[in-house]
């Protein structure tokens, strides 16, 4: 088991503690789950699912939940159990990103259960990839004068548009590649990109290498174009008749 997998089943079984059978379950997902985790750029994502969850709840685990934080880890997403089973169309995007890849360190598994609508799947991903694709234009607009935060800029927001890439995938009907390379260069084939300025980004993201491009750099522009390619393609796709299956 590698160091950063022991530590969050350390954590879980923390809360297992704290909560006994108002723990339903405790997960890792995300890059650490995938066996992509890079110290000092990844996250160790949880999902803690309670029978109840109020400010009761809060409380008990502030004290570890603190001592997690401050690790440099994020805080674990809370819900309810009932929750859970009714935002499945609301965070489709989340959910099914956390079905691909995901650990159960404690309790049931929730996530074998859950249902999640193409058609759910498809109005969130329009929404935000316009959103992020937005953004990414005001960061550049703020950052491109500065070599430094332009390539900070590109590196952190690599792992948004993954999930959204792998969502792209799932919504036209491919499980996504296990590898950040891989889940590139299946989208770009689909929205008719140049993988390359993305998989550039990737492999400086893996190094945890200075990055530091000029606004010209063609890093920048193929980046940009990625984004604006695959919105495009989501606009234009002509989806399978079962759009409101299950994915």
């Amino acid at each position: 088991m590698s160091e950063e997998r022991r530590r969050a089943k350390e954590f879980a079984e923390e809360l297992g503690r704290i909560y006994g059978e108002g723990l339903v379950t405790a997960l890792l997902y995300g890059s650490a789950a995938r066996g992509e985790f890079r110290a000092g750029s990844s996250d160790l994502n949880l999902l803690v699912v309670l029978k109840e969850l109020g400010l009761p709840q809060l409380r008990q685990a502030a004290k570890e939940t603190r001592a997690w934080v401050a690790e440099g880890n994020p805080p674990p997403l809370l819900m309810s159990e009932s929750e859970w089973r009714e935002s499945a169309d609301v965070f489709p995007l989340e959910y099914s990103d956390i079905r691909d890849s995901y650990v159960v360190l404690a309790g049931r598994d929730l996530v074998a259960e859950m249902r999640i609508k193409r058609g759910d799947l498809r109005l969130q991903l329009e929404h935000e990839l316009r959103s992020k694709k937005i953004q990414l234009r005001e960061g550049i607009l703020v950052a491109a004068e500065s070599p430094e935060e332009l390539g900070q800029l590109l590196v952190r927001s690599l792992s948004t548009f993954l999930v959204l890439f792998r969502g792209v995938l799932r919504l036209d009907g491919e499980a996504p590649p296990s590898t950040a390379s891989d889940v590139i260069e299946a989208v770009a084939a689909r929205a008719g990109f140049s993988a390359e300025p993305l998989l550039e980004v990737s492999r400086v993201r893996s190094k945890g290498a200075p990055f530091t491009p000029s606004v010209d750099d063609p890093v920048v522009a193929g980046y940009l174009e990625a984004v604006e390619r695959t919105v495009a393609w989501l606009d234009g796709a002509e989806l399978p008749p079962d759009l409101e299956d299950e994915t």
